[in-house]
């Protein structure tokens, strides 16, 4: 199996775009499956299932958990640290789990596993026998850099559990399972929005539903925000409500704004701005509003509220500053 040598730097080219969150992840991959001959594609990060291209179910949770810890294959690959087929192991496949659980019942005959910087791996299987070309093995293993990226697209200083491109009402995976986003259809679209206004992105904290808490990073790219969503826990162990009054007084509204903005009495206001200064660390208002602008200690209900008041800064009263 082989590639024209045209094809390869456009596959780079979109690789790279699905590593910086323009492209689905599952792009790239497809390609690379259809364009090389294979019947199946998948990658894995850290144990972790990331895409999965016409593996059965069985085989793609076998290739994530037990391939990638224990199987002595998938070990001497890694330590070459170069794509290697079926062919190229040097004993006999048919001994192992491997070729016992999913080559066998898969009726696999050649295959490919390329080893990515960051522990992860791609995989390509298909029934056919005949092998990659040792050409399209080079190239694979000039893009194992890149293909390290699309297990977290637009990766910063932390890696997402979820990957989400958001283009009006459209809401594209990128990496990870829609089912796990903590924020509605709605609350993304507004975190899109609110991201296309601030150079730098939108960053705030969320608390799901079942109490689980995540942070929140969307930036602009070109034609959509791409939205990176991780669990974490948040600095200071303030409450959800704690929380959306933190983001408030950071933008410079008074206990009597936060007051009418949320639907809350002035005195619970001034209670969770005092637990907060606690938990927080903070002697006074001021080094509160400096902490939550160290810690991205924000909000979406923070954000709703704020962008709701955008005439001259205004806040719920019409009068004060925000930023």
């Amino acid at each position: 199996m082989t590639a024209d040598l045209q094809w390869w730097p456009r596959l780079a080219a979109d690789v790279r775009a699905a590593g910086r969150g323009d492209l689905a992840v599952q792009e790239p991959l497809l390609e690379m499956r259809d364009r090389l001959g294979f019947d199946c594609a998948a990658l894995v990060a850290h144990h972790r299932p990331v895409v999965n291209l016409s593996y059965p179910s069985e085989a793609f949770d076998y290739l994530a958990s037990t391939y990638s810890r224990t199987c002595p294959v998938h070990q001497h690959i890694v330590r070459r640290g170069v794509p290697m087929r079926f062919v190229d192991v040097p004993f006999d496949l048919h001994e192992t789990r491997t070729y016992q659980d999913v080559i066998a019942p898969n009726r696999f005959r050649e295959g490919v596993t390329l080893p990515l910087p960051d522990g992860g791996f791609v995989a390509l299987s298909s029934t056919h026998a005949r092998p990659l070309d040792e050409r399209s093995l080079m190239a694979l293993a000039m893009l194992a850099y890149d293909l390290a990226a699309l297990a977290d697209p637009g990766a910063d200083d932390r890696r997402a559990d979820l990957v989400l491109a958001v283009a009006r009402d459209q809401v594209e995976v990128r990496a990870g399972s829609l089912d796990e986003s903590p924020l509605s259809p709605g609350d993304l679209r507004l975190t899109a929005r609110l991201s296309a206004t601030r150079p730098q992105g939108l960053r705030f904290a969320h608390r799901a539903v079942d109490g689980t808490w995540w942070w929140v990073h969307g930036v602009r790219r070109p034609r959509v925000a791409v939205v990176r969503l991780g669990r974490a826990s948040v600095f200071g162990d303030l409450t959800s409500r704690e929380l959306d009054v933190v983001g408030l007084v950071a933008r410079g509204w008074s206990n009597e704004q936060v007051s009418r903005a949320l639907g809350i009495a002035v005195r619970t206001v001034r209670s969770h701005v005092e637990s907060a200064m606690g938990k927080l660390g903070c002697a006074n208002r001021t080094a509160l509003a400096r902490s939550a602008v160290e810690n991205d200690l924000d909000s979406i209900d923070a954000l709703r509220v704020a962008s709701a008041f955008p005439l001259a800064g205004r806040s719920p009263d019409g009068s004060g500053p925000r930023s």
